[in-house]
């Protein structure tokens, strides 16, 4: 579910499922794939940039976890011309 209570499909290449389905057996029935110090809740983006800088990024200059986010907006746009509607509007 959306922020808006609609639910947003998004399909997902083979090799991200495989990737899924790897970690299943590590996370087990967990709602969240990167959950926050709260299971029931996903991960801040405070938790998120903490973890950019310690793989070495500079998340004042270069990348933050909401760039991501519109980094994916502009590859999908670039790609085929998907628009942030046909995207759920999340993206």
């Amino acid at each position: 579910m959306t922020k808006t209570k609609t639910e947003h499909l998004a399909p997902l290449a083979s090799q991200a499922v495989a990737i899924l389905r790897e970690l299943h057996a590590l996370t087990g029935e967990r709602r969240y794939v990167f959950p926050g110090r709260d299971p029931h809740k996903a991960m801040s983006e405070v938790a998120v940039n903490a973890a950019l800088r310690r793989m070495g990024y500079d998340t004042k200059t270069e990348i933050t976890g909401h760039g991501f986010r519109a980094m994916a907006r502009t590859i999908l746009r670039q790609s085929n011309g998907a628009s942030s509607v046909e995207c759920g509007g999340i993206l």
